[in-house]
């Protein structure tokens, strides 16, 4: 398995648009390199429980360069921020700095390359571990 201790964190404030105006959020983006292909948006980290949505690595890295997602998670470009919208039973966009999204990815593809999420992993030994 791949060393845990490499976690990656990276705090921000989340814009959140509303018709009463803009409202700030404390949140982290989280990089596990034991779940090489996901990454994980905290929402209100301040709090006693966040909001803590999971998705792919690459959903997220994708969306700095373009529109991308459809359902639950959507990820685009907005000027100097990425606009990340989450769907529920409503609907929440929220701005991430740019900058902070980019250095968060390049850290993460440092941990863990495209292409190589699955070096290291026995693959046989978590299928047995699944039928076990």
């Amino acid at each position: 398995m791949l060393d845990s201790s490499r976690t990656v964190t990276t705090p921000l404030t989340l814009v959140v648009s509303a018709s009463t105006g803009d409202a700030a959020l404390d949140a982290e983006f989280r990089y596990d390199p034991c779940d090489p292909l996901a990454v994980t948006l905290a929402i209100g980290t301040q709090c006693d429980e966040p909001v803590v949505w999971v998705f792919a690595r690459d959903l997220l890295s994708c969306g700095i360069a373009g529109p991308i997602g459809e359902g639950d998670i959507a990820i685009e470009p907005a000027d100097r921020d990425v606009r990340i919208t989450l769907a529920t039973d409503c609907l929440a966009t929220m701005l991430a700095p740019r900058d902070r999204v980019v250095e968060f990815l390049v850290e993460t593809f440092t941990r863990v390359p495209s292409g190589a999420e699955f070096d290291g992993v026995d693959i046989d030994a978590e299928i047995a571990s699944l039928l076990s």
